[in-house]
C-alpha cells in the first residue's frame, strides 16, 4: 500500500486519487508548495504503470521524463479540432484527425500506450489547449477506447498563475475561432470532461508570513493598497551592491539577460576558460539550462542549475556563488561564509518509455548530457528562473512583463527583504488572466473525501470491465491482414477466412462496448447497492462472449493451425495465428476471472483492500499464473 504523509492531508488525498481511482486530477499550488516533490514520491511509490511528459525540454529534464512531442511523435504544428478541409487550414496548422489518420507507431509503442495506466503532464500551465485535444484524439485511437484520453488517467501538474502557454500570433488568430483561451483547460476534451482540482497550500520556499500573504493576494487579484505599498518599499532604482555576491537580475527578455552576463564577464580580468559538454547516446531535448559551451573567468558570478545529490547537499537549484579559481581541469566555487567547493560535472539524461519482458512500463535512459551544473548568474530570464530559489534578486517589472510574469519573478525569492525593485509595481502589472480566475475552483478536503467513495467505485467497476476487452485480438488480426508477404502470396481462401474472423471480432467489440455502457448506467443509477444485478449481467456476458469467441473466432483459427504447412508463407500464417490464439485464450481466462470479482458484496471501507488484492492478482496473471486455479474448459469443436 502506498505511503502517505499524514502531516500533509492534501498530498495524502492526491495519493489516494492516483492510486485507488481512475479520476484525472489537476494538481496545482503556489510556487514552493512542493508539487515537484510530490511528483517524485508518486513516481517512486505508485504501483501504476506511468509515463511522465512535459511541454518543454527543461520541464521534461526537471521531471525526469520526456517531452510531449517526443513521446507522441507530434509534428511541430498547431492543431485544429474541427472538421475542416486541409485546404482551409493555414500553414503551420494541421487538422487533428489528419494527424490521427497519418501517424504511424511501432508495435512496441502501441503496446506501451495500451499498457499505460497513468499519464503525468508536468508544467501543464504551458500546454496549449489544442495539444491536449491532440493527445486525447491519439489515445482514443490507439487504445480503441472512446473515453477521454482513451480511458487513461491523467495527473496534470502546474501553476496557472505562472507562465501561460506560448502561441504564435498568426496561429492563435485562427485557433481562437474554436478555443476561448490557449490554456489546457479550454481544450474541447477538458471542457467536456472536467478534471478534479486539488491545490497544495503549504508554502515551503517562503516562511515569512507577510511576504506569503502578498504573493497569495497577487495570485488572486486581491492585493490591497497597504500590501502594494509594502511591496514597493523595496523600490530602489539606484541600487548599487557592494557585497561579494551581487543579487541576480531577473529580466523578461533572453537577449537582455545574455547581454548583462556577457558584459559582466568581459569586465573581469584574466583568461576565459571554455568547458565543452559531453553528449552520449541520443539526446534530443532542447532548451536545457546547462550550456553546450560554458565560458568562465575567475571572479565570475554563477548559479547552480541542479540540486546537489551528494550526502552533504552543498548546493541547490538557484544557489549563487563565485568562481574562486580555474584551470582546464578544476573549478573551485566560493560562497559567503562557507567552504570553497571543488565542482564536478553533472549528468542530464534523456529517456524513453518501453514495455519490459514482464509487460511493465520501464523508463530507459537513451542519452546523457554531461556538463558542470552552473551558468553565469548576474542575470536570468523569468522563463529560466522557474523552479529556482534565490536569497536575493533584482526585478525590473517595468520591462513589458506579461500576465503572471511578475508573480513568477517575485516568488523566486525567499524573503521580502531579499528583493530589490528597479521599477515600482502597479496593480495593472499584477493582473491575473480572468480565464484562470474563472477556472480555478480547487476542492476542499471535505469535498475530496465525499468524491473519493464514488471515484473508487467507478475505478473498481472499470477494473472489472477491463477483463472484457478484445483489443489485443483485433490488433493481432489486423497485423496479419496488413502483412505485405501474406498479401503478396494472394491466398483467396485464407483472405476470406481472415476477413470473416475480423468482422466477427469487430462485431463482438461493439457488443462489449454496449455491455460496458449498460454496467456504467446501472452503477450511475444505484451504485453498488445493485451489485447483484451488475454481477448477474457480468456472469451472463462471460457465458455469451466466451461462446462467441470460441465458435466464431477461435475454432476457425484452430482449423487453420491444425493443417500441416506446405511452404514458408503458411508457416508464417500459422505462427501469427498462434499469437491470436494465445490472446483469445487469455481473453477467455480474464473474463472468467472477471466474473468472480464482484461475487462478494463490497462496502466502502473495503474498496482499497479490494483494489490492492486485485492489483496483486493481475500481477500474477501477467506473470503467467492464473490466480483462480479452477480449470477452464473450452469447447473447441
Amino acid at each position: 500500500m502506498i505511503k502517505v504523509d499524514e502531516a500533509n492531508p492534501v498530498a495524502a488525498k492526491v495519493f489516494e486519487f492516483i492510486e485507488y481511482t481512475n479520476q484525472s486530477v489537476f494538481l496545482t499550488g503556489k510556487a514552493g508548495t512542493g508539487k515537484t516533490t510530490l511528483l517524485k514520491k508518486i513516481k517512486k511509490e505508485s504501483a501504476k504503470k506511468m509515463a511522465v511528459v512535459a511541454p518543454t525540454g527543461v520541464a521534461a529534464m526537471n521531471a525526469k521524463g520526456t517531452t510531449i512531442n517526443s513521446f507522441f511523435q507530434l509534428p511541430p504544428d498547431s492543431f485544429f479540432p474541427g472538421n475542416v478541409s486541409l485546404q482551409g487550414l493555414q500553414q503551420g496548422i494541421v487538422a487533428i484527425q489528419s494527424v490521427v489518420n497519418e501517424i504511424s507507431y511501432t508495435n512496441d509503442k502501441l503496446k506501451l500506450f495500451n499498457e499505460l495506466e497513468l499519464l503525468v503532464i508536468d508544467e501543464v500551465s504551458m500546454v496549449r489547449c489544442d495539444v491536449m485535444d491532440m493527445i486525447d484524439a491519439l489515445l482514443r485511437a490507439v487504445r480503441r477506447n472512446n473515453n477521454p484520453f482513451g480511458g487513461l488517467q491523467l495527473l496534470l501538474i502546474g501553476d496557472l498563475y505562472q507562465l501561460p502557454p506560448v502561441t504564435k500570433r498568426e496561429d492563435w488568430a485562427f485557433l481562437s475561432s474554436v478555443y476561448p483561451s490557449p490554456y489546457f483547460f479550454d481544450s474541447v476534451v477538458v471542457r467536456q470532461y472536467p478534471v478534479l482540482q486539488i491545490e497544495l497550500t503549504t508554502v515551503f520556499r517562503q516562511t515569512e508570513q507577510t511576504f506569503i500573504k502578498i504573493l497569495n493576494d497577487i495570485r488572486s487579484n486581491q492585493i490591497d493598497e497597504e500590501d502594494l505599498a509594502l511591496l514597493n518599499q523595496r523600490f530602489n532604482p539606484t541600487f548599487k551592491d557592494t557585497t561579494a555576491i551581487n543579487p541576480i537580475i531577473i529580466t523578461s527578455h533572453n537577449a537582455e539577460a545574455n547581454l548583462i552576463n556577457q558584459q559582466k564577464l568581459a569586465e573581469l580580468e584574466g583568461e576565459i576558460y571554455t568547458f565543452d559538454a559531453e553528449i552520449n547516446g541520443e539526446f534530443k531535448e532542447f532548451g536545457l539550462q546547462a550550456e553546450q559551451q560554458l565560458q568562465l573567468k575567475v571572479g565570475a558570478q554563477i548559479m547552480f542549475i541542479k540540486n546537489d545529490t551528494g550526502d552533504e547537499r552543498r548546493f541547490y537549484n538557484g544557489k549563487i556563488g563565485k568562481i574562486k579559481s580555474l584551470t582546464s581541469e578544476e573549478i573551485y566555487v566560493a560562497f559567503v561564509d562557507e567552504e570553497d567547493l571543488l565542482l564536478s560535472k553533472s549528468a542530464w539524461q534523456s529517456f524513453e518509455y518501453k514495455l519490459d519482458d514482464e509487460e511493465q512500463v520501464s523508463q530507459n535512459q537513451i542519452g546523457e548530457f554531461l556538463q558542470y551544473p552552473i551558468k553565469l548568474a548576474w542575470a536570468v530570464t523569468i522563463h529560466k528562473s522557474q523552479g529556482l530559489t534565490f536569497d536575493h534578486a533584482i526585478i525590473d517589472a517595468g520591462k513589458s512583463f506579461i500576465s503572471g510574469q511578475v508573480y513568477v519573478a517575485l516568488s523566486r525569492v525567499r524573503t521580502l527583504g531579499g528583493l530589490i525593485l528597479k521599477s515600482k509595481i502597479n496593480k495593472d502589472s499584477l493582473r491575473t488572466n480572468n480565464e484562470v480566475l474563472n477556472f480555478m475552483k480547487p476542492l476542499s478536503l471535505i469535498d475530496l473525501a465525499l468524491r473519493m467513495e464514488k471515484a473508487q467505485e467507478q475505478f473498481i467497476l472499470q477494473l472489472v470491465m477491463d477483463h472484457f476487452c478484445f483489443n489485443n485480438i483485433i490488433h493481432e488480426l489486423n497485423l496479419i491482414a496488413q502483412d505485405q508477404e501474406i498479401i503478396k502470396a494472394n491466398i483467396p481462401e485464407f483472405k476470406a477466412q481472415l476477413t470473416e474472423v475480423i468482422t466477427a471480432t469487430q462485431a463482438l467489440i461493439l457488443l462489449v462496448d454496449k455491455f460496458q455502457l449498460q454496467l456504467k448506467h446501472l452503477h450511475q443509477q444505484h451504485g453498488f447497492k445493485e451489485q447483484q444485478t451488475i454481477q448477474a449481467r457480468i456472469t451472463a456476458a462471460n457465458s455469451y462472449f466466451a461462446k462467441e469467441l470460441t465458435q466464431k473466432i477461435l475454432n476457425p483459427i484452430l482449423r487453420t493451425i491444425r493443417v500441416k504447412p506446405k511452404n514458408k508463407i503458411q508457416q508464417q500464417i500459422q505462427y501469427q495465428l498462434q499469437r491470436v490464439r494465445k490472446h483469445i485464450e487469455n481473453g477467455i481466462t480474464l473474463m472468467h476471472i472477471g466474473t468472480t470479482l464482484l461475487e462478494e458484496q463490497l462496502v466502502p471501507e473495503n474498496y482499497v483492500a479490494w483494489i490492492v488484492k486485485h492489483r496483486k492478482q493481475q500481477q500474477k496473471v501477467q506473470e503467467g499464473v492464473v490466480a483462480n486455479p479452477e480449470a477452464i474448459t473450452l469447447q473447441l469443436f
